[in-house]
């Protein structure tokens, strides 16, 4: 990574049952009490859930290629509201016969108030987190395996963690991390607190790697070096669970060159998008993305020299 791609970071760094929605009380972080966020649909014979994390702001400043005036603009047309600029943390828990795997893990406490959710989301559901077999880390920061390091242990303690060969070696590199400025070096702290807790249970992989009965990885690189989408596939139907492809929708689907300060490889970053974003919208492929509005599901139609992203209605039955 560049000291500027660090440096870029570090100003971020403080930003701190049946188909369909499940309606319960719980209690957040703060002490107040809400809605569970949560939405079951099927995938084929997969059952998968969006969890809601929370949010969290994203303003022009920590993206790269875009004037605020222009990001206040394609907020207000997407209607949004510009000034608050909320982005939404997701993750997603597939069950497929007797395998539960959940797709990353939420922030924990590491970013406030406005995220750390999921457990909470997930006790509503009933979702017991020991009974989950398998972690998947699209990759490593915070805001995916944050949820794994709190005070009373690693919550996931049967799972497996399973993430990618390249961000595994990257983000508990001593090398690396010695290399980053004082105020990014949490992030890797982070990290390898987060592998250590599950022991000898890490599994790293490479390529498109199966992580479960029809789940593949799908390498996507660039935001982080080895992030990674899953690939779900069932009963002829299909979802990509695709991380952090982008973080602004508005922004990033209308102008996908438009990159953010945490991708390590703002090139690679960009050229990944392209490449998916493209894919997705010419194969009718249905997405989910930990970074769009909850639930996160959708498709992609081309606009312009850009995208549209059509959210997935609502599932009767």
């Amino acid at each position: 990574m560049k000291r500027r791609d660090f440096m870029t970071t570090a100003a971020l760094a403080g930003i701190g049952v049946a188909a369909g929605v499940r309606v319960a009380p719980v209690l957040a972080q703060d002490g107040t009490m809400g809605v569970a966020a949560a939405q079951r649909f099927s995938i084929g014979e997969a059952v998968v859930t969006a969890f809601s994390d929370g949010f969290l702001p994203i303003g022009a400043d920590a993206l790269i290629g875009v004037t605020a005036e222009e990001f206040r603009t394609l907020l207000q047309a997407a209607y949004i509201d510009a000034e608050a600029h909320p982005t939404g943390v997701n993750a997603y828990l597939v069950e497929t016969g007797d395998s539960t795997v959940l797709v990353d893990a939420g922030t924990g406490a590491v970013f406030g108030p406005g995220l750390g959710h999921l457990a909470a989301n997930m006790a509503a559901l009933g979702v017991d987190p020991g009974a989950i077999d398998t972690l998947v880390a699209t990759h490593l920061h915070p805001d995916h395996i944050g949820g794994v390091v709190t005070e009373a242990g690693n919550p996931f303690a049967n799972a497996t963690l399973k993430v990618s060969d390249t961000d595994l070696g990257f983000w508990t590199s001593e090398d690396v991390k010695a290399q980053a400025p004082e105020e990014v070096r949490q992030f890797f702290d982070l990290a390898m607190a987060a592998v250590a807790a599950f022991g000898d249970r890490v599994e790293g992989f490479t390529g498109a790697a199966a992580l479960g009965p029809g789940l593949s990885a799908m390498p996507l690189p660039g935001h982080t070096p080895g992030h990674s989408g899953v690939m779900l596939e069932s009963g002829g139907d299909a979802l990509l669970i695709w991380g952090d492809i982008v973080h602004v929708p508005p922004v990033q689907f209308a102008r996908p060159e438009v990159t953010i300060g945490f991708d390590v490889d703002q090139d690679m970053a960009r050229a990944t998008r392209a490449k998916v974003l493209d894919m997705a919208a010419t194969d009718r492929l249905r997405v989910a993305g930990m970074h769009i509005g909850f639930p996160g599901l959708g498709h992609l139609e081309k606009a312009g020299s850009g995208y549209r992203f059509v959210p997935s209605l609502w599932q009767y039955g």
